[in-house]
């Protein structure tokens, strides 16, 4: 039954990854604000991110030079680590979001 559970995370990390990287596509954010922005695209679904999940997915991310960071000053003064999507991250993003099109028409054709 762990195997189940195993193949479940391998895909949400792949699609969290294509989310994430969606969300920083036309403007920078930091990880509070993406995880906001997340929550209203998910909706009843916004369960799947959670917090202890988005950092270190911003981490892993930037570590292979998808997303960079910086700090800003945010509204009360205390500095917020912002990231944005760096070229080989729009890049990493179409592919991504071309893989995730096939995979949807498949189960469209397929079991839906």
């Amino acid at each position: 039954m762990m195997k189940h559970k195993n193949d479940n995370d391998q895909i949400l990390k792949g699609l969290l990854d294509t989310l994430v990287l969606n969300v920083l596509r036309d403007q920078p954010n930091y990880g509070f604000g993406i995880k906001e922005a997340l929550q209203v695209q998910l909706g009843d679904d916004a369960d799947v991110l959670k917090e202890a999940t988005l950092y270190p997915l911003l981490h892993r991310l930037e570590r292979r030079g998808l997303l960079l960071s910086y700090r800003q000053p945010g509204a009360r003064g205390t500095p917020r680590k912002y990231y944005q999507v760096t070229p080989e991250g729009l890049t990493y993003l179409k592919v991504r979001t071309n893989e995730w099109r096939k995979v949807m028409s498949l189960l469209k054709r397929t079991i839906f």
